[in-house]
């Protein structure tokens, strides 16, 4: 969070005074909390909402933590620009008539509370067989210090899959949080 002093009108301030307001308030806004993490080889088939656990924390900037590689705990409240993309082959037994979906939501809650606030959704379709479908969603979300951010996949239609690939997982399926606005309370006005 930044910090604003106040002194009173004409009042003196010394450059040591002043340094720490403008060394932390710069440092926030020059290098803002960030989080990536990429990779499902754990996650091989799903055909309905499942939540999604991460191989690994690719990138993090002052202090997420997981317990499970599922729930990332928030470090610092703000508004986040959030990214979530994934990459699942449609089911096997699809005949190409009916359209299979896949959708991806991005969740946040507080710690010890189990109800959540769907933050991002998105869906997409497809009546390809054997094909890769991909599901990307983004936007901003407030998330407050010490909540939780975590992205959920479900799969209509039959058993979705991870596509089998020269690609490593984490080259298609990523989940990133970077903080644009440290002093927002609530998104909106």
């Amino acid at each position: 969070m930044l910090t604003y002093p106040t002194w009173s009108s004409r009042q003196l301030v010394s450059a040591t005074d002043l340094n720490q307001y403008l060394h932390d308030n710069t440092k926030q806004l020059t290098s803002p909390s960030a989080l990536r993490v990429k990779g499902l080889d754990t996650l091989t088939s799903f055909s309905s909402r499942t939540p999604v656990k991460w191989d690994q924390i690719d990138f993090q900037r002052q202090g997420w933590s997981s317990s499970n590689m599922t729930k990332f705990k928030c470090p610092s409240a703000g508004t986040y620009f959030v990214t979530a993309n994934f990459t699942f082959r449609p089911p096997s037994d699809m005949d190409g008539k009916k359209a299979a979906m896949l959708d991806a939501v991005v969740s946040t809650s507080a710690p010890n509370d189990d109800s959540t606030y769907d933050a991002l959704k998105s869906l997409t379709t497809t009546k390809i067989i054997g094909s890769y479908v991909s599901v990307n969603t983004s936007g901003l979300v407030h998330i407050p210090e010490g909540f939780l951010l975590f992205a959920h996949v479900a799969g209509w239609g039959g058993t979705w899959t991870k596509p089998p690939s020269e690609n490593a997982s984490w080259s298609m399926n990523s989940l990133s949080a970077v903080q644009v606005a440290p002093d927002a309370k609530e998104l909106g006005g």
